[in-house]
């Protein structure tokens, strides 16, 4: 049962990965001349910070919906502290852009996670949110 838990959560992860780091790519380093390796560190941090703090804390707990935006906000304060650090300019309209389109995959990735990782019948697309059920 642990080895299923996992294997899902990797599936999660590369998953994840298959869209947060083309997004970053392409926003980044096609369009604006970031070179591809800062682009990949901050792609990987992004897909870390928010596969754990988004998708593992935040999501079960208050849904799709409120995740999107933290996530949303999330991105675009990694992404923007990682040009910043590397000392790119224009970095508000390159944070912003890229964070707009990873939050739009991450409401579809979300719903993917509840029905494939979490596996729970409960969840509601409609509303967003787990519907918490007793077991006893």
């Amino acid at each position: 049962m642990k080895e299923e838990k996992m294997m899902n959560h990797g599936k999660a992860v590369v998953i994840k990965a298959m869209l947060v780091l083309p997004v970053v790519w392409i926003i980044l380093t096609l369009f604006n001349d970031v070179r591809f390796l800062d682009s990949t560190i901050i792609g990987l941090g992004l897909l870390i910070i928010s596969y754990i703090g988004g998708d593992l804390v935040t999501l079960p707990k208050t849904g799709n919906i409120v995740s999107t935006i933290a996530d949303l906000v999330l991105a675009y304060i990694i992404v923007w502290g990682g040009l910043e650090l590397l000392g790119y300019t224009d970095t508000v309209s390159n944070s912003l852009v890229t964070a707009v389109i990873v939050a739009a995959g991450e409401y579809l990735f979300h719903i993917w996670l509840f029905n494939n990782v979490y596996n729970n019948p409960n969840y509601s697309t409609h509303s967003g949110t787990i519907n918490k059920t007793s077991a006893s």
